[in-house]
């Protein structure tokens, strides 16, 4: 501890009004890389103390967060309340492609905007890079890393900390403070349809070597590594954006596995941990772990010793907004122990939520000396990395020198190559012969998750499949194929001597993938080959011929799975699956949705939300 730190940041809240301390405390999302009214106002007006980036999206008051609105309709508004500006932007249009460089200038102005606010106090700027689907920047070539499964399938510790280091170097030169990651879910239930490969497996004393590294590449990088979600979602059958969960692990369960994995994380150095909608009722019967001053307070601080920042999970997901309203959650919140609150939203509950925790505040449910305690915290972590002093002054230069290296881009490819796994080939089908004729069916990756141009782009597994042979037919189909693209699909089949179909599991499509495309293939007859980023039964299906799994949608992975199967590259025989499989076996498969008939489809490619 640094006495001049110290003494620097008491300055400053000593001078703060209470408005500006409780803004202080909340974590704003930024969508695309524009600035607009709105966008300026939470930072200069709500007093923003950070702001959260998807610059894959684009702002709108009309965007629901995941098909809800978080405004409260039945908020009494304080005397001294006010909103600020809205945008109005086409909620189903798309965000832009920004380069790295780019958005390092974008971020350079967003940082000059705050700190010309008469407080002075810089942003703490966060972002999802998880790997795979969960990569919430993917434009302009950006290096992007599989996911912890994947990592964790390589084995190899030292690895897990270069790409972390990496991904904080790179993201750090843009601007970037925090990472919501690494993800210290141990995923013991394998139908979880929330946590999947963003967990680095199943077994806690694997993974929690892995989560150390990862912990301390980050920071080493200096970049404030999250650890979530605690206390541990990895036992879940259900999404916390869509219901609120019990996960009924008694206490002796939790200590051995879920708070093992985090209490790695704690003692590599995480500098902060997110909270999960969850209730565990070991520790708290009543709350979830986000409004639960046993598990935040009592648990995490006092019995685990954490001494970082904690930081919500996004507030407005239906696990907390359909029992409590937003302004409310989040003074609740503040008082349990959470020191600030990731908010993503583009309307009124921005405001809202700020003269919530104000109002709670001043009748006394919220003491002030608990938001004093979440604002010194906030301002000692960004003294420590320097913000006040090198805020807005990241030159695109250095991050030219990161993202465009050939190292660094020769060693995206390399991890790409030792993820890969191949999960069966019982009919000795790989490497592929380049006389037969092939079908390749290549399942659209939602358009938000692509960097829009051509090194991330919708059809990256046909273009590397055409570099190894042209005897090929491509076809496309959605992310879950309807009753006309199955038609389709068994229509050229007919043509082919083999199917080779990519079938990602991606948790935001909520109608599921293309297993049942690869049924419906395999029911007429024909030879199926699956590329799946996802180990379990959603992603490798149980009639496929031969599976391969590369852990990850990501560019570089999906050029390697095809190089893979026309044996170009060899699998690494040191790569293994990171998860115990025979949990599964005992399980009923989980229907498929069923197709929709052409004039039952809703128009396609409408961008639906991620989160």
């Amino acid at each position: 501890m640094s006495k001049e730190r110290d003494d620097f940041v008491a300055a400053k809240i000593a001078k703060m009004s209470l408005l500006e301390k409780c803004g202080q405390l909340l974590t704003f999302t930024w969508r695309g890389a524009i600035p607009t009214p709105s966008g300026i106002e939470q930072i200069t007006k709500l007093h923003a103390g950070g702001i959260c980036l998807e610059p894959y999206a684009l702002e709108t008051c009309k965007n629901l967060y995941w098909g809800r609105s978080q405004v409260d309709p039945n908020f009494k508004k304080p005397d001294d309340y006010f909103d600020i500006a809205h945008t109005w932007f086409n909620s189903r249009a798309f965000g832009i492609s920004v380069t790295p460089e780019e958005l390092t200038e974008a971020l350079n102005n967003m940082q000059k905007i705050a700190m010309n606010r008469p407080s002075g106090i810089p942003l703490h700027v966060t972002i999802d890079m998880e790997g795979d689907f969960k990569n919430d920047y993917t434009a302009g070539g950006v290096l992007q890393f599989i996911p912890p499964m994947g990592i964790t399938a390589i084995g190899d510790v030292d690895l897990a900390y270069k790409i972390a280091n990496l991904m904080g170097r790179q993201m750090a030169a843009i601007g970037v403070t925090q990472f919501y990651h690494p993800v210290c879910d141990v995923n013991i239930n394998p139908l979880n349809p929330e946590i999947g490969v963003r967990s680095f497996g199943d077994n806690v004393s694997v993974i929690s070597k892995f989560i150390d590294a990862t912990v301390r590449g980050y920071e080493d990088a200096g970049i404030t590594a999250t650890i979530k979600h605690f206390a541990g979602r990895g036992d879940s059958a259900t999404d916390a954006h869509d219901v609120l969960d019990v996960c009924r692990g008694d206490k002796k369960r939790m200590q051995d596995v879920e708070l093992a994995a985090f209490q790695a994380g704690v003692d590599a150095g995480a500098s902060a941990l997110m909270t999960a909608h969850t209730i565990f009722p070991a520790y708290d019967e009543e709350y979830p772990a986000t409004l639960s001053k046993k598990i935040l307070t009592d648990l995490l601080r006092g019995e685990m010793g954490f001494d970082g920042i904690i930081v919500s999970d996004a507030i407005g997901m239906a696990a907390i907004l359909k029992k409590w309203p937003l302004p409310l959650a989040c003074a609740m919140a503040i008082k349990a122990g959470v020191d600030t609150i990731l908010l993503k939203a583009d309307d009124e509950s921005r405001s809202q939520c700020l003269f919530g925790i104000k109002s709670a505040v001043e009748n006394g449910t919220l003491p002030e000396e608990r938001v004093n305690d979440a604002v010194r915290r906030l301002l000692c972590r960004k003294y420590d990395q320097g913000l006040f002093e090198k805020a807005g002054k990241m030159d695109p230069k250095e991050t030219t020198k990161i993202v465009r290296s050939k190292e660094n881009r020769d060693f995206s490819r390399e991890v790409a190559h030792k993820a890969l796994l191949v999960v069966r080939d019982d009919k000795k089908l790989l490497p592929l012969s380049k006389d037969k004729k092939i079908l390749v069916i290549e399942q659209t990756i939602p358009y938000e998750f692509l960097g829009k141009d051509l090194y991330s782009h919708a059809h990256m597994f046909c273009e590397q499949m055409v570099k190894h042979s042209t005897n090929l037919i491509l076809d496309d189909a959605p992310f879950h194929a309807e009753e006309e693209d199955i038609e389709e699909a068994l229509r050229l089949a007919k043509e082919a001597d083999l199917v080779v179909m990519t079938n990602y599991y991606a948790r935001i499509e909520k109608r599921g993938n293309n297993t049942h495309l690869a049924r419906a293939l395999k029911a007429a007859g024909h030879t199926v080959v699956v590329v799946t980023n996802f180990p379990y039964r959603k992603g490798t299906t149980t009639v496929a011929d031969a599976v391969v799994c590369n852990f990850s949608g990501t560019p570089d992975s999906i050029r390697a799975s095809a190089d893979l199967l026309f044996g170009a590259i060899k699998p690494y025989p040191t790569t293994k699956m990171p998860i115990d499989l025979s949990a599964e076996q005992n399980l009923p498969e989980e229907p498929d949705p069923a197709p929709r008939k052409s004039q039952e489809k809703k128009p396609g490619n409408v961008w639906g939300g991620k989160c």
